[in-house]
C-alpha cells in the first residue's frame, strides 16, 4: 500500500489565522480523521502585520519531520508572504491565492487557483474568516481531510455559537468555489 501524505504551508501575515489554520486542519487529521500530522509555525515577534507561516505535514503514516521541504499546498493571503515561500513552489504545487491581497505572483508557478477570499468573508461577515473559507476549498479540492473531521476541528476551536455560525458558512463558501 502506498503512503498518502501531503506537506501544507499557510502563509500570510500575524492576525490573518495563519497558526490558527495549522491548528485546525492539523486536529482534523490527527484527532477526527485517524491520520498522524505534524504542525510547526513561524513568526514574528510582532503581534501582527508582519510574516507568519504554518507547516503541516499529514500522513496516513508516522511523520518524522516538521517542515515541509516539498509542500503540495500552498496558501498564500498576504503579499507580504510570496516573496518568502515563491522558490518553495514546483509545477505540481497547488497555489491557493487571496487575491484580494497578492497582486504580485506568478501565474505560471504550481497549479494556481486565486480567489477574492477577504471579499467573501467580508460579504459572510467576519475579516476573520478568511483562512476557513481557504481550508473549505483546499479539503474539498484534495480530499487532505475528511470534511466532517474540518467541522470537528473548528467546532472545537471556536465552540462559540456566533464564531460556529460564521465558520460553518465560511466552509461552505470555500467548497464552493471548487
Amino acid at each position: 500500500m502506498m503512503e498518502k501524505r501531503c506537506e501544507i504551508i499557510i502563509s500570510g501575515v500575524g492576525g490573518q489565522g495563519n497558526v490558527s489554520s495549522g491548528i485546525i486542519l492539523g486536529e482534523a487529521a490527527s484527532s477526527y480523521d485517524n491520520k498522524f500530522a505534524v504542525m510547526t509555525c513561524a513568526y514574528g515577534t510582532e503581534a501582527r502585520g508582519t510574516f507568519a507561516k504554518s507547516d503541516i505535514l499529514i500522513s496516513d503514516n508516522f511523520v518524522a519531520y516538521y517542515e515541509a521541504l516539498y509542500p503540495d499546498i500552498i496558501l498564500v493571503l498576504s503579499n507580504k508572504a510570496y516573496p518568502k515561500i515563491k522558490s518553495r513552489i514546483t509545477e505540481k504545487t497547488m497555489v491557493v491565492i487571496n487575491s484580494n491581497e497578492v497582486i504580485d505572483y506568478g501565474r505560471d508557478l504550481g497549479q494556481v487557483y486565486s480567489f477574492p477570499l477577504s471579499e467573501m468573508a467580508f460579504k459572510i461577515g467576519s475579516l476573520q474568516a478568511v483562512n476557513i473559507i481557504a481550508l473549505g476549498f483546499i479539503v474539498g479540492k484534495t480530499k487532505i481531510v475528511k470534511k466532517e473531521a474540518l467541522i470537528k476541528a473548528i467546532k472545537n476551536r471556536y465552540p462559540g455559537k456566533k464564531e460556529a455560525a460564521v465558520n460553518m458558512k465560511a466552509i461552505e463558501e470555500g467548497l464552493k468555489l471548487i
